[in-house]
């Protein structure tokens, strides 16, 4: 066992104190009663040496002391007892107490089971050296006081495992912690970035329709100053309704009332577009019936029709546009055809990405087509029997 100070469980600490005390006992006995008897000189060195040794042979938790502290008991303690007893001709309960102690400080294994033995077979052995007329109830003290032993290191073990595992759960919590904040940073910057696409696609859009409309109101006023204070009204409305629809997004307010069904909000947004822009644009709304998505997913297309229209107009310089809804039972489809001046390779700016993210997002996706002086094609799509994009209840 290691030395009183260096232990850390008050059992421990407890179960040295009281052995000492134990021997101080057992000392003040030999003395008092046996120092007149011829092998008191023999019997006090072995007294010592069980004292002693096992107690104080190491102060290192890899000493050989330490680590045999069980046997050293065993060994010295029980030689003790088996000659005392032979020499007086009494059976002592000496072993008792160090049995205790020995099973406290026992470590798992099999080491444990021939201890048990040990202890359970020296009060026997001790018997045998006086006489089997002596035997009584004392000789089971080594195997008794050993299971004692035994249960409170049992106790210590789950105990120390307890601990681990709450030292554990403790690190676990703090990695818990740091991946929430990391998540948290995370959601934040997606959160920011699905915004600045939003404000993009919404600012993008309103712009270029204001644009083109003021630079058609401003070849008016010399002619038509009336029309062009109608323009320019309209513009106005254009700016306010813009306005709103930036502080929804900055407020994260969802729409109240009833939902608009899809194909009404995109022939909406190409009214407004073609009433702005002067584009010829044709909208078309293929499909048995109209299918109720969620608002994100109407939203998605929104943005997405948006987009391709300020960049049919604004890179492509078309002036006649085809818009199709085709509805099914699985797929929602969006095409948006432009007579523009096309490209040679589809290039993915922060407009595009935009439509490609939100699309995916709600496991649908995005395809662009175009040829130099020949459009160009956009088409979005997203599968109905995602439960995300059903019907929203309630």
């Amino acid at each position: 066992m290691l030395p009183i100070q260096s232990e850390t469980h008050w059992v421990y600490k407890t179960a040295q104190i009281t052995r000492i005390g134990w021997f101080v006992i057992h000392l003040l006995i030999l003395v008092i009663f046996l120092s007149a008897s011829p092998f008191f000189w023999l019997l006090l060195p072995l007294f010592f040496a069980a004292f002693l040794i096992p107690q104080w042979s190491g102060i290192k938790a890899d000493s050989f002391g330490v680590n045999h502290y069980p046997f050293l008991e065993l060994t010295f303690s029980g030689l003790f007892l088996i000659v005392g007893c032979y020499f007086t001709g009494e059976y002592s309960s000496f072993l008792a107490y160090p049995a205790l102690c020995a099973g406290i400080y026992s470590r798992p294994g099999k080491e444990r089971w021939f201890l048990w033995s040990g202890f359970a077979v020296a009060p026997f052995l001790a018997v045998l050296a006086i006489g089997l007329n002596h035997i009584g109830m004392g000789v089971i003290d080594g195997l008794f006081f050993f299971g004692i032993g035994l249960a409170v290191a049992k106790v210590l073990e789950a105990e120390k495992k307890t601990q681990i595992l709450l030292g554990e759960n403790r690190r676990q919590n703090q990695l818990l912690e740091e991946y929430a904040k990391q998540i948290e940073k995370v959601t934040l910057l997606e959160e920011r970035n699905r915004l600045a696409k939003d404000l993009h696609d919404t600012v993008g859009h309103t712009f270029t329709s204001v644009i083109m409309g003021l630079d058609a109101a401003s070849f008016l006023i010399g002619t038509a100053p009336e029309k062009a204070q109608e323009q320019v009204d309209r513009l106005s409305d254009v700016m306010r309704r813009s306005l709103g629809e930036l502080r929804t997004h900055i407020h994260q307010i969802s729409p109240v009332g009833e939902q608009e069904e899809l194909s009404a909000q995109l022939k909406k947004v190409t009214d407004q577009f073609v009433l702005h822009t002067k584009t010829e644009i044709l909208f078309e709304h293929a499909g048995p019936q109209e299918i109720n998505i969620s608002s994100q997913g109407s939203i998605t297309f929104v943005r997405c029709l948006q987009e391709a229209l300020t960049n049919a107009v604004r890179h492509g310089h078309a002036n006649k546009i085809v818009v199709i809804l085709q509805e099914e039972a699985v797929c929602v489809s969006l095409t948006i055809k432009d007579n523009g001046i096309g490209m040679s390779s589809v290039k993915y700016g922060f407009g595009l990405n935009g439509m490609k993210e939100r699309m995916e997002s709600l496991q649908g996706g995005l395809t662009i087509e175009s040829k130099p002086q020949a459009g160009t094609v956009v088409t979005c799509f997203l599968p109905v029997i995602a439960s995300r994009l059903k019907g929203e209840a309630g």
